[in-house]
């Protein structure tokens, strides 16, 4: 059974049942995706957006709502609205709106920066079922390169541990390396070959990083690259 600790931003909720607030919380039940399958149409932020940038969301958002304490959240961006109007949860979603996610408090918030509005409240519940990420097994398998770039010595081999605790079906880790700098703020996640990002989404989700597209790391033989920023705790 997988359980979301306390002490970590590990995003496990391999069943995320997600609805929306008020009139519309019927709509909880017809929810039985992964939050992570409903962002695979987000793009988010990369390392551009740091933490000041975060804070700042934050702090503007603070204003609006009482926000959990205690935990960072993860922070995506719709990029595309009409890809996601199949999905009752982000109807009131503009483009260019944040979605700031807090696992431990089981909520995820809309926020229209430009207008500065909260848009909508999302409950997000984490289920006790194994964890696993979509299209693997263990007959397509996903291999992930992990790449060092915080002054963490061991970090490589401690995210590696973690992984194989959860025993997700058909994720292997496959290589360690140092990163070219030691000064990543966020811990990124790279779809190496264009054709895992639904997987890069849900890992992202589950070693709370960011997706990219591009890196200036040497890409390894692998499928998604794992690239440990200082945030990793």
């Amino acid at each position: 059974m997988i359980k979301l600790s306390s002490k970590k931003i590990f995003i496990v909720g391999v069943i995320l049942l997600v609805g929306v607030l008020g009139a519309n919380s019927y709509r909880l039940s017809k929810q039985n995706r992964v939050l992570g399958l409903q962002l695979e149409t987000l793009k988010q932020d990369p390392q551009s957006i740091a933490k000041e940038e975060i804070k700042q969301l934050t702090e503007k958002l603070s204003k609006l709502v009482v926000l959990p304490e205690g935990e960072e959240p993860v922070v995506a961006t719709v990029t595309d609205k009409e890809k996601l109007k199949d999905q009752p949860v982000f109807a009131k979603a503009e483009n260019g709106d944040k979605i700031l996610i807090y696992a431990k408090a089981q909520k995820a918030y809309i926020f229209s920066p430009t207008k500065n509005v909260l848009v909508d409240v999302v409950p997000v519940n984490i289920g006790n079922q194994q964890l696993t990420i979509t299209g693997v097994d263990e007959n397509n398998p996903l291999e992930i390169a992990l790449v060092n770039g915080s002054k963490n010595d061991g970090i490589t081999g401690e995210l590696e541990k973690r992984i194989n605790e959860k025993q997700i079906p058909g994720v292997k880790v496959v290589s360690k390396a140092t990163a070219k700098v030691d000064s990543y703020e966020k811990t990124l996640v790279l779809d190496i070959d264009g054709k895992h990002g639904t997987q890069a989404t849900e890992l992202a989700q589950l070693v709370g990083g960011v997706v990219v597209t591009e890196s200036t790391e040497s890409f390894p033989e692998a499928d998604i690259m794992i690239v440990i920023g200082a945030d990793f705790k």
